[in-house]
């Protein structure tokens, strides 16, 4: 019997029922998005319209303090409304209708997950994503909604904090932030519980 038959009649005869799914961009590449670093059509090889000081850049707070205007240019290709989820995230979805779902965690920014119909309660977006946005001053950290970003980067605006006039960005995690506190929160037990691991998508595990 093959490894994926083994995982098959497991979950049938109920021997796993607290499945945990951590899960990267190769899960979404399907549905048109690209990846971050595969040669020639990851996201990194095709940055040169914005002349970069160096391709990570363009998640990085400092540079994005500096100049926001690659970030919102490449966010208004990626922003949520643009693409549909794939076989994979209803798959995650259908261990969630089964109830076996612990808890998917996912590297991805898409929010494909949640338009596959995922419960919040069950994803982790470790790296966040583009479901909401605040002001990035701590003093204000003002929420905006996904709506209103997306009407002000859609128009060529850069989004400015209503309260403050300090940018707004995505809650996507950048380069020289710290991960979701909701990763640290659930991290321990769900993996604690956890009987059956799936990976996919991703190599960084």
């Amino acid at each position: 019997m093959s490894t994926l038959d083994s995982i098959v009649q497991m979950v049938k005869t109920g021997t796993v029922s607290n499945i945990v799914v951590m899960a990267g961009a190769g899960i979404s590449t399907s549905a048109g998005i690209p990846d971050f670093r595969s040669p020639k059509t990851g996201l990194y090889a095709n940055l040169k319209e914005f002349n970069l000081p160096y391709a990570e850049a363009i998640f990085a707070m400092d540079y994005f303090r500096e100049n926001p205007k690659p970030f919102y240019t490449l966010a208004k290709e990626l922003y949520p409304g643009q693409y549909s989820p794939t076989t994979t995230h209803f798959f995650i979805k259908l261990l969630e209708s089964k109830g076996l779902l612990r808890r998917h965690y996912t590297q991805n920014i898409d929010c494909l997950e949640r338009l596959a119909g995922i419960s919040h309660e069950h994803i982790v977006e470790a790296h966040g994503s583009f479901h909401t946005a605040h002001c990035i001053e701590e003093a204000c950290s003002k929420e905006h909604s996904r709506e209103w970003v997306k009407m002000k980067i859609t128009d060529g605006e850069t989004p400015r904090c209503t309260e403050c006039g300090s940018l707004v960005k995505p809650d996507i995690t950048f380069f020289g932030e710290e991960l979701p506190s909701r990763f640290y929160e659930l991290r321990e037990d769900d993996f604690a519980s956890c009987d059956l691991l799936i990976v996919m998508g991703t190599i960084q595990v």
